[in-house]
């Protein structure tokens, strides 16, 4: 039903005309039954008349089924269409902390396999829709036909439709519960996938990987989805059966407690008979059905924003002063004996033309600072100031094109998006040339030749991205851990006093103690806490100049 109300939402009067199709070709094909069991009933002498109608209503049949049909499929294909772009759109929107707490795998089921279910089940809806409206015009006319007859037929139905649902809603349960061992699994494809080298390397970990995890959820969802196809497979031959069993009932049962008009019989039969294909139809996709119902709840269930952020006539951003006052965060951590780790409270701020360097340990918070700082993550507690104005909800995406980031687990597009690359070769080169770049990578039409390369040299080409972005505010965490020591010089030494010289506020996460010297500010993270140590920072940098 939700899914007949979403082609509704999306366009209603071409449902409603399609609608209205489908019952012009089920009424279409209960007349064409009872002209046809007229002629039987007058021992097949046909009329020019009744031939002219057979032809007419044959037209309409074949015109309202194709018209029908073939608005349905082109609303089916706009409600994908809008589903996709639209699911994208809502996670682009959807806080980044929410994003993580749902995880990468259930997104990635959303969008390929919750999708394709409820695709599936808008593609086979119009041949539903159409179907209905035959079944409707055919009982229409068995009502016309014999009112007690009919009345024993719903009876006979509704003992039909009961047995068929108890099944068929064991099936649904079926159903739901595969679909969240499916995103189980989706997360044992993604650990596959990310863990490769570490699953090749050592077989006792591969085999345990293997025979517990992947093929115990594996397992499961195969029992899950064998069992509820089965049940939906005993429910169509049921159904089935229970037409032949009225067709028994009417030859062999009514005659005994009624006259039952020869004609009546003989209209009965026949409607009967042209009923069992689309009531099979009907009922043979009541699995699919189901599937993209629950489909369509997990992508309800996913709670993602519906409103996308839009940024103001002028998306450029400039700053003055940004300040971080009294910030804090709350997030789980395993280590942790209660699961919590606060970080905070934070009292920082940058002005343009700093260059600052923030140490600590692993796990102290600092990944999640600089989340912070460039907006990624709201501030449960505390405010952030920019230039003296909160940052909040409305203005956090404009906040955030002050800054260009690279993180540690950054991801490289293979095109330099929303860049403008065309009109700057000449400044793409340069950079690329100075990056040492230039002998493996070219840029054409603002696409990436190649993106193979070390892990060292896609940071490299990242930094490329940052540059081209010309944003007043840079944050790199860990950028130069892959580089070897010819280059982290020139990063260190050359790039960053390179950006401060051009009045960009520089944002370094590094553990490279023998730099330094070279930052204007040095912030330490310690278990969440913020310290700034001056005289340690003097003790560090004599200590860097020293080697």
């Amino acid at each position: 039903m939700k899914l007949l109300w979403m082609l509704l939402r999306t366009s209603r009067w071409v449902v409603l005309l399609s609608i209205l199709c489908g019952a012009t070709s089920g009424a279409s094909s209960a007349g064409m039954i009872s002209l046809i069991t007229r002629v039987l009933a007058s021992g097949g002498q046909a009329t020019r008349e009744s031939a002219l109608q057979f032809v007419l209503l044959g037209a309409l049949v074949l015109s309202s089924r194709i018209g029908s049909q073939m608005l349905l499929n082109t609303l089916h294909h706009r409600v994908v269409y809008e589903l996709r772009v639209g699911l994208s759109r809502r996670i682009l929107s959807t806080p980044l902390r929410q994003l993580e707490e749902l995880g990468a795998h259930r997104l990635m089921a959303a969008l390929n396999n919750d999708i394709l279910s409820v695709s599936t089940g808008l593609l086979v809806l119009p041949t539903i829709v159409i179907n209905l409206a035959v079944v409707l015009g055919c009982l229409a006319y068995l009502a016309w036909l014999s009112w007690w007859v009919f009345l024993s037929f719903l009876a006979f139905l509704m003992v039909g439709v009961l047995t068929y649902w108890l099944p068929a809603s064991y099936s649904l349960r079926l159903m739901k519960g595969s679909r969240e061992t499916y995103d189980m699994l989706q997360k044992h494809f993604r650990t596959l996938t990310e863990g490769l080298k570490e699953l090749k390397i050592h077989h006792l970990r591969r085999h345990a990987f293997l025979d517990e995890d992947m093929d115990g959820t594996a397992n499961k969802l195969r029992r899950m989805d064998t069992t509820s196809s089965n049940v939906d497979s005993a429910n169509v031959s049921w159904g089935l059966f229970l037409f032949l069993g009225f067709i028994g009932l009417l030859l062999f049962a009514l005659p005994a407690f009624g006259a039952v008009k020869f004609e009546a019989l003989t209209g009965y039969v026949l409607t009967i008979l042209y009923m069992q294909q689309p009531l099979d139809v009907v009922i043979g996709n009541f699995h699919g059905l189901g599937q993209s119902a629950v489909a369509l709840r997990k992508l309800e269930a996913l709670t993602l924003s519906v409103e996308p952020e839009v940024l103001p006539a002028s998306a450029n951003a400039t700053f003055r002063r940004l300040e971080l006052v009294g910030i804090t965060h709350v997030y789980r951590r395993e280590d942790d004996e209660d699961g919590r780790f606060t970080l905070g409270p934070i009292n920082l701020s940058f002005e343009p033309g700093q260059l600052v360097f923030l140490v600590g340990g692993n796990g102290s918070g600092k990944t999640t600072l600089a989340k912070l700082i460039i907006g990624l993550y709201a501030p449960e507690g505390g405010t952030l100031l920019w230039d003296g104005e909160p940052v909040t909800d409305a203005r956090r995406e404009h906040y955030r094109q002050l800054f260009s980031v690279i993180f540690s687990d950054f991801h490289l597009f293979d095109r330099l998006l929303g860049l403008g690359t065309q009109e700057r070769a000449s400044e793409v080169q340069g950079y690329l040339e100075r990056l040492h770049l230039s002998h493996k990578v070219k840029v054409v039409d603002g696409k990436l030749s190649t993106t193979a390369l070390s892990q060292g040299q896609r940071k490299r080409l990242a930094l490329l991205v940052c540059w081209l972005e010309d944003r007043p505010f840079y944050v790199f965490d860990e950028w130069a851990a892959d580089q070897d020591p010819v280059f982290k010089a020139v990063f260190y030494e050359q790039l960053l006093p390179d950006l401060k010289k051009r009045g960009k506020t520089v944002f370094v996460i590094t553990h490279d103690d023998r730099y330094f010297h070279l930052c204007d500010r040095l912030i330490r993270l310690d278990s969440g806490q913020l310290l700034t140590d001056e005289p340690q920072r003097v003790a560090l940098s004599q200590a860097g100049n020293s080697r």
